[in-house]
């Protein structure tokens, strides 16, 4: 049942991912991690940063550019943990970084964030697990080091 709504949730996720990159950062706002007000612009890229994550996928953002983000839910809060990916390459500029903050609204809602290091020649890749509950409902942002760092994300969970 979850399975069939993995195109539809995907689809909110890119939906919001726009939407909540469309939400700049005022200048000199220090904002907490993983408010959206802090997520600054960004653009859909055109590759592919991580492939398909297949049947466990909840959300697919293929390749982004610059900070973003996507807000959704869908786990089954009875099934097995969810595994938040996000692999990256760094930019013009060279190696950068991005920082992850998955901000939970089910069970423990404490943030949980992880930073990953973005080679300018390849893809390296970062991921956290958190409960079902957590991954029931949820924010996902990324913060880019630079304005042309390419991420992708996907958030999987594995049929019980």
């Amino acid at each position: 049942m979850r399975r069939a709504s993995f195109a539809w949730t995907t689809a909110v996720a890119a939906v919001a991912a726009i939407a909540v990159t469309a939400v700049p950062a005022s200048a000199g706002q220090a904002g907490q991690a993983g408010e959206i007000g802090e997520i600054g612009h960004g653009t859909p890229g055109t590759g592919e940063i991580l492939p398909y994550p297949g049947q466990e996928g909840l959300i697919w953002i293929p390749d982004w550019i610059g900070d973003g983000g996507a807000v959704t839910g869908g786990a089954y809060t009875a099934g097995p943990p969810v595994t938040v990916t996000v692999g990256c390459r760094g930019g013009s500029g060279g190696a950068g970084e991005v920082r992850v903050t998955f901000t939970p609204y089910y069970g423990d809602t404490t943030p949980v964030e992880f930073t990953v290091p973005c080679p300018a020649e390849a893809v390296d890749r970062g991921s956290a697990v958190v409960t079902a509950e957590q991954g029931r409902s949820f924010h996902v942002g990324v913060k880019a080091s630079a304005p042309d760092v390419h991420w992708g994300l996907t958030v999987t969970q594995p049929d019980a």
